[in-house]
């Protein structure tokens, strides 16, 4: 029986695209394209070839069953750490670009005609939800998104493409703080690929004070980062604001997730 932090996976990895076929109905965007596992409390792999992911060779399961050529393995991780999924969340936070000096909120919408998607054409966008922030262009938006990256690796995250020197932001407000907030950001990949655009800037505030800075230059693709949230208490909630800029803007469709969570040991 699956639960709600059960993940599904198969391994070798290049059957994945099987996995989704058969199960996708129990695979939403945020576990095709997490960036971690630390979401997750047990993972079941479903194994070909008696393959087992590289990262829980060490690790015996807690179940195996053998269905013809095929097993089927539950792996323990342990309990989550994640308190808060800011790409999940984002229909709860605000939007606003920041034009010659004053701020601008940008407006949640829903519907339109989605163009672009597909082998090298970018986010199919407008999305179903999203903050529009520029009717001039169309690809200034704030929104959750599954994007590949410099791997070709699914990523759900939000898409907060720069503008220029002038910041995008995104603010969420009562956000658990937990210990530490673990960022994650990146480019699409058509975007990185060829090493020819400039630096993207990601700063992250919390309470209002700046606690962190990312800065992404081609070749960096999907990039870690874990920042320390300073919260007093297990219980402090607090405003966590995502400030993205780049001084030549073309092309830097930075997308970035990220989780608040409790530090915790080890796991798998």
């Amino acid at each position: 029986q699956l639960l709600d932090r059960d993940l599904l996976t198969v391994a070798p990895a290049w059957a994945d695209p099987i996995l989704r076929l058969h199960l996708g109905d129990r695979i939403p965007l945020s576990m095709a394209g997490r960036s971690d596992d630390s979401a997750y409390e047990r993972r079941w792999v479903l194994s070909l070839r008696d393959a087992v992911p590289s990262e829980l060779a060490s690790h015996k399961p807690e179940l195996s069953q053998r269905f013809g050529r095929l097993r089927v393995l539950r792996y323990a991780l342990g309990k989550s750490p994640v308190l808060f999924d800011f790409a999940s969340a984002l229909p709860s936070a605000s939007a606003s670009i920041v034009q010659r000096g004053h701020s601008q909120a940008c407006t949640w919408r829903k519907g339109g005609i989605p163009r672009g998607g597909g082998l090298g054409r970018g986010v199919l966008y407008p999305l179903a939800e999203r903050f529009d922030c520029d009717a001039r262009r169309p690809w200034l938006f704030v929104g959750s998104v599954v994007m590949e990256d410099l791997e070709l690796k699914p990523r759900h995250c939000i898409w907060q493409h720069a503008q220029g020197d002038e910041p995008v932001v995104v603010t969420f407000t009562d956000v658990p703080l937990g210990d530490e907030l673990v960022f994650y950001g990146g480019l699409y990949y058509e975007h990185e690929r060829m090493r020819e655009g400039g630096p993207v800037q990601a700063e992250i505030f919390i309470d209002g004070q700046s606690r962190a800075r990312m800065t992404h230059v081609d070749g960096d693709g999907w990039k870690r980062m874990v920042v320390a949230t300073g919260a007093q208490s297990d219980a402090a909630r607090g405003e966590v604001r995502v400030q993205v800029r780049a001084p030549s803007p073309e092309r830097r469709s930075f997308c970035w997730s990220a989780t608040t969570r409790r530090r915790s040991g080890a796991r798998p």
